[in-house]
């Protein structure tokens, strides 16, 4: 043991003056008297116990205050050499960027937390930090420190947190600290530091979108997965905009975690363009996973042509014109080399040779 401040053990000279007060008073003035066998034999029947030097309060009194004068010295026990590696397991999943009013998300506190701890730790610790969830990334010593380029949280956690940290620490040497919401593990770690930073309230979300092409017309149908988890059954408005003609609405009732499929019956845009299909509740605490959007391609402008033979009726010809005008393309001739985009055949034979294109 050492005392970082051993000069505080001069509180000490304090105990002999504890002593000294509690020895009884003498008497200031001796009497003299000739009855001093009456008075002794008087004394002896009380039965009162002559005083102590040291008596049980006085020893009390003694110890604590030389426990005081200990604890002012500031004593300090000698450690056992520690880690010299510090790895940090940080979850990056989307969950962690949900956001609960003027609080700031778990991502934010984590890393403001990771930013001053890190400022305390020995430049001698060699530090590792991994990020779990969304694109996995390794950061080693002054990168780690400082979070250069962890980005944001995003993605499915797709790693145990559990098994990361048990790896890590089957290297001699290192110490685990794990920062993690707890939202989608089976149980937490139990292995190194773990650091919990709750974020609960309500969120929706839009887990996937199906479109029926029926290219090359303009129509378009959308498929909607959507999930809600909340306390109790919650009123959702589910939109779909962007790259349509015209923007569709739809109310939903959002049974907690209960998955609904929402069918959409629109019309796309012939330039394309980006089509967001998003889902809104009221207190939504991750905005995250609340839209989806689609890369939907215009509408080809197409070089349509007819092969028909002399007896054939005029329907494929009428058909192409037809097409052609719904979705702005035109009619070509069908000749040999000439480039179209969809060929009508009407009856007729060709000769085809083997082995020919």
């Amino acid at each position: 043991m050492t005392l970082l401040a051993p000069w505080q053990l001069l509180w000490l000279a304090v105990l002999p003056l504890l002593w000294w007060l509690s020895l009884p008073p003498r008497p200031a003035t001796p009497t003299w008297t000739a009855h001093l066998d009456q008075y002794r034999l008087a004394l002896a029947s009380v039965r009162r116990r002559p005083p102590r030097p040291l008596s049980l309060r006085l020893a009390l009194l003694l110890l604590a205050a030389a426990a005081v004068a200990l604890a002012s010295a500031r004593p300090l026990w000698r450690g056992q050499p520690g880690a010299d590696r510090l790895v940090v397991v940080l979850d990056a999943s989307t969950s962690m960027a949900a956001q609960t009013g003027s609080i700031p998300s778990a991502w934010g506190r984590a890393c403001a937390q990771l930013l001053s701890r890190f400022a305390a730790v020995p430049p001698h610790i060699e530090v590792t930090l991994l990020r779990a969830g969304g694109p996995l990334c390794r950061r080693h010593g002054g990168s780690a420190r400082v979070l250069h380029d962890v980005g944001e949280p995003g993605g499915a956690l797709a790693v145990d947190l559990e098994a990361v940290a048990v790896g890590a620490l089957t290297q001699p040497g290192t110490a685990v600290w794990t920062l993690t919401d707890g939202q989608g593990h089976a149980a937490l770690p139990s292995a190194g530091a773990l650091t919990v930073l709750k974020a609960v309230g309500d969120n929706a979300a839009v887990l996937a979108v199906r479109a029926i092409d029926a290219w090359p017309l303009p129509e378009l149908g959308l498929e909607v997965d959507v999930v809600a988890f909340a306390a109790a059954t919650c009123r959702g408005r589910l939109r779909a905009r962007g790259a349509l003609l015209q923007p569709v609405e739809q109310l939903l009732d959002l049974p907690p975690g209960e998955v609904r499929t929402v069918q959409f019956a629109v019309a796309r845009d012939a330039v394309g363009g980006e089509l967001e299909v998003s889902l809104a509740i009221e207190g939504d605490v991750l905005a995250a996973d609340d839209r989806c959007v689609l890369a939907v391609p215009p509408l080809p402008a197409p070089r349509i042509a007819v092969l028909r033979d002399a007896e054939s009726a005029p329907f494929a010809a009428v058909a192409a014109e037809a097409l052609a005008e719904e979705v702005g393309g035109r009619v070509v001739s069908a000749q040999p080399g000439e480039p179209v985009g969809l060929l009508l055949v009407d009856g007729g034979r060709a000769a085809i040779e083997p082995g020919k294109v």
